[in-house]
């Protein structure tokens, strides 16, 4: 049996949600459809815990939420994790670091190993590979906004609770 674990994910607007997912359908259009979770929005996600924290993140989620406004941020250039994963990442602004520190406090130690993205494919390499000069050729740089926290479990996905930003 997989390990389950949960997962908060900061959830772009529509407005972003229909920027990514023209991407995606060109990608689709080409040929690629990858192995990435369907079914779930564009998202950062902020960190993964443990599922006995379930009730504690619900918390967690509700009095941060109340605390945070939306965060305005530029996607703006292509990524890769290796050559299995291809996205799309921000340059990064000091509220959304705050908000992921607001989940995750003591993750680094005296380093931050979180990387904001929004992934577009995930494939074996020699698919990234083809899929890289597509994605390149199309993209354009975005301003893009998040608005709420959203709570799964995975695997399989199980949608837990969304919250909205003030």
């Amino acid at each position: 049996m997989q390990d389950k674990a949960l997962s908060l994910i900061a959830v772009f607007d529509d407005e972003t949600q229909n920027l990514l997912a023209g991407y995606y359908d060109i990608l689709v259009t080409n040929g690629f459809t990858g192995n990435q979770t369907k079914n779930i929005p564009y998202h950062f996600t902020l960190g993964s815990r443990d599922i006995v924290c379930e009730n504690q993140l619900i918390d967690e989620i509700d009095k941060i939420c109340a605390e945070t406004d939306c965060i305005e941020i530029k996607l703006d250039y292509i990524g890769l994790f290796g050559l299995k994963v291809l996205f799309i990442a921000p340059n990064m602004n000091f509220e959304l670091l705050k908000l992921q520190n607001s989940f995750f406090a003591g993750c680094g130690a005296g380093y931050h190993p979180w990387t904001a993205h929004a992934t577009l494919l995930l494939d074996e390499p020699e698919v990234i590979l083809k899929a890289l000069p597509i994605v390149a050729e199309n993209f354009k740089p975005f301003k893009a906004r998040t608005e709420s926290i959203e709570l799964y479990e995975f695997f399989p996905a199980r949608f837990i609770k969304k919250c909205n930003f003030k």
